[in-house]
C-alpha cells in the first residue's frame, strides 16, 4: 500500500510539472506560427534529458540497451510522438474546450486498451473516479465554445488515444526498459517534424524567446515523463491517465497567477470543474478496492 501511495504522489507531481507547459506556450511569440520548430526543439530536449538520466543510471549498458530495444518500445515511442504532435495541432486548430474534452477520454481509453492487451483489471473505484473526472471536464467547458475545425477535433482524439496507448506500453515494460520509450518518442517527434519542415520549405528563423521557452517546456515534459514512468510500476493504466488530468487543473491555476504573465482569471465553472477533478483523484487514491471487472485468465 505504501508503494501505491508513493506512486500516486509521484504521478501527481508529474502532472503538476506538466501543468506549467500551458504557461510556457502562452509566453511564446506567436506560438501558432512555430508549431513544428517548437516540436523539434522540445522533442530533442526530451530525448537528451531522458538519455542523460539513463546514461548515468545504466552506465556502460546504456548504448547496448538502446541498440536492443524491442517492438513494444518502438511502438510506445510512436504513440508518444502521436501524442506530442496531435495535441499541438488540436489546441491550435480548435477551441481549448474541445481539446480538454478529448483529454478527458484518456482514462477510459487507457483502461480499455490495458484490459484488452495486458489483462489489466478495472476497479469499480477507478471507474467511478474516471466518470467523475469526465464530468468535471464537461463542467469546465460549459461556458466555452465547442467550435473549431474537424481536423482539431480528430487530432485531439488521436492525441488522447495515443497517450492512453503509450501509458499501456509503459505498464507492459519492466522498470528500466520503459524509459527508452521516452527517448524514442522524443527523437521520432523531432525527426518527423524536421522532415515536414523540409518538405514544406518552412522558414526556420525562430525568435530566441521561443527557442528558450521550447527548451524549458522540453525539460518540464521530460521530468514529468520520467516521474510518470516511475509511477507506472504500481498504478493501473486508468489510474495513471486519470492522475495526469491534474495537468489541466494546475495549468489553470498557474495562468491565474499575475507573475506568470498570462493573467487568465478562471470563471466559476472552471473552478468548479477543477475542484471535481481533484475530488475524483482523491476518491481514486483511497484504500477502497471493489473489483468491477476481474482480470482475464
Amino acid at each position: 500500500m505504501k508503494e501505491h501511495t508513493s506512486s500516486v504522489i509521484i504521478v501527481i507531481i508529474a502532472g503538476l510539472i506538466w501543468s506549467f507547459g500551458a504557461v510556457v506556450v502562452k509566453n511564446m511569440t506567436d506560438p501558432q506560427s512555430y508549431q513544428l520548430p517548437y516540436l523539434i526543439i522540445r522533442g530533442l530536449t526530451v530525448a537528451m534529458i531522458v538519455g542523460s538520466y539513463l546514461f548515468f543510471k545504466d552506465r556502460k549498458y546504456f548504448f547496448i540497451n538502446l541498440l536492443n530495444i524491442d517492438k513494444i518500445t518502438i511502438f510506445g515511442g510512436i504513440l508518444l510522438t502521436i501524442t506530442f504532435i496531435g495535441f499541438i495541432y488540436s489546441i491550435t486548430n480548435t477551441t481549448a474546450a474541445v481539446t480538454l474534452l478529448m483529454l478527458a477520454l484518456m482514462p477510459f481509453f487507457a483502461s480499455l486498451i490495458a484490459y484488452l492487451f495486458i489483462n489489466e483489471r478495472i476497479s469499480k473505484k477507478n471507474l467511478v473516479a474516471m466518470i467523475i473526472a469526465f464530468f468535471g471536464i464537461v463542467i469546465m467547458v460549459l461556458q466555452s465554445q465547442l467550435s473549431g475545425s474537424t481536423f482539431g477535433l480528430i487530432t485531439g482524439f488521436i492525441s488522447s488515444l495515443g497517450f492512453a496507448g503509450f501509458t499501456v506500453a509503459l505498464r507492459s515494460k519492466n522498470n528500466n526498459e520503459k524509459f527508452y520509450i521516452l527517448i524514442i518518442g522524443g527523437l521520432l517527434c523531432s525527426l518527423i517534424c524536421s522532415i515536414i519542415l523540409i518538405i514544406m520549405n518552412f522558414s526556420i528563423e525562430i525568435p530566441i524567446n521561443n527557442i528558450l521557452l521550447s527548451i524549458t517546456h522540453g525539460l518540464l515534459v521530460a521530468c514529468g515523463l520520467i516521474l510518470y514512468s516511475i509511477g507506472s510500476k504500481k498504478l493501473l493504466s486508468g489510474e495513471l491517465s486519470l492522475l495526469s488530468l491534474l495537468e489541466v487543473v494546475g495549468g489553470i491555476f498557474w495562468a491565474w497567477l499575475p507573475f506568470m504573465n498570462v493573467n487568465e482569471i478562471p470563471d466559476f465553472y472552471t473552478m468548479l470543474g477543477g475542484l471535481i477533478i481533484c475530488i475524483s483523484i482523491i476518491i481514486n487514491s483511497t484504500n477502497i478496492e471493489i473489483t468491477f471487472f476481474q482480470k482475464k485468465n
